[in-house]
């Protein structure tokens, strides 16, 4: 079997979503956290360290000649391919399905891996976890677990927790990014569906991105096996509510460089660290 990691990126200085008028609380500088990201990878991968790192820019917004650099120290293959499409996206988070369906025509890896820039691998991810894409049809992807899903989008109570689309494992055959990039055009036509009209409407309309997987798990349109605690971070639960066990199969540290004032970086890394080195 083979596998990829793929990733979709935009420079620090401009990117689709600055564009459209969607700002954080601090810049995204999405090229330094990609070296960070492929570093991590590398270094921390294990079984998949080697494996290829596709990083994919669509939009006008293309990546300055030191990162493209710093990328090849990764030997990470980086394509820049203006796709007309994104001139109309609603968000850069459109530029994830988008690239994906076309990771999933042109690459011949069995497996692809995606993950967010802002994520840094800590430990290797289970062969096991992985390699059951290529048994069964369904896609992996992140969800929220209880406590971190309160600080996120509110999706109705007749539905699971909101899912993850950082982090996706998928079997290239199954055509799961095809999938996901219809949905989202075919959603985004309309702005939203009578569901998200009703539920969803007080949110960003950035977040159909995400909410078209809510949909495909919740109504069983495509098949989705949700994994939870995979990761710790900016925006996601404190160490203190994880279990001893729990932080043993935590594989991601998720942060942008520019952190929000409510996240406490060095403590949460200190706790986390203290309670999963060896005794």
């Amino acid at each position: 079997m083979s596998y990829a990691l793929i990733t979709m990126i935009e420079s620090n200085e401009n990117c689709i979503n600055s564009q459209r008028g969607i700002t954080f609380s601090h810049k995204r500088l999405y090229e330094d956290e990609a070296v960070l990201c492929f570093k991590s990878w590398r270094e921390n991968g294990g079984w998949l360290k080697d494996i290829p790192i596709y990083t994919y820019c669509p939009s006008r917004n293309v990546v300055s000649e030191t990162t493209k650099e710093e990328m090849k120290k990764y030997n990470v293959t980086y394509i820049e391919n203006f796709l007309p499409e994104t001139d109309g996206f609603f968000s850069g988070f459109w530029n994830v399905p988008l690239c994906g369906k076309i990771f999933e025509e042109t690459l011949s890896e069995d497996v692809l891996i995606h993950i967010d820039l802002d994520m840094k691998l800590i430990k290797p991810l289970p062969q096991e976890l992985v390699d059951s894409v290529l048994n069964n049809d369904y896609v992996i992807c992140g969800q929220y677990d209880d406590e971190s899903s309160k600080s996120q989008r509110k999706i109705g109570n007749d539905w699971k927790n909101p899912l993850d689309t950082g982090f996706l494992i998928s079997n290239r055959k199954t055509k799961f990014y095809k999938f996901f990039y219809e949905a989202l055009s075919e959603i985004t036509k309309t702005k939203g569906d009578a569901r998200w009209k009703e539920k969803c409407s007080d949110w960003p309309l950035y977040f159909l991105e995400e909410y078209v997987i809510d949909k495909a798990y919740n109504e069983q349109n495509y098949p989705i096996r949700p994994i939870q605690k995979y990761q710790v971070g900016e925006g996601y639960a404190k160490i203190s509510t994880y279990t001893d066990e729990e932080l043993r199969n935590v594989y991601f540290w998720h942060e942008h460089i520019l952190h929000g004032e409510d996240y406490d970086k060095i403590r949460e890394k200190i706790e986390f660290f203290k309670r999963t080195r060896p005794v």
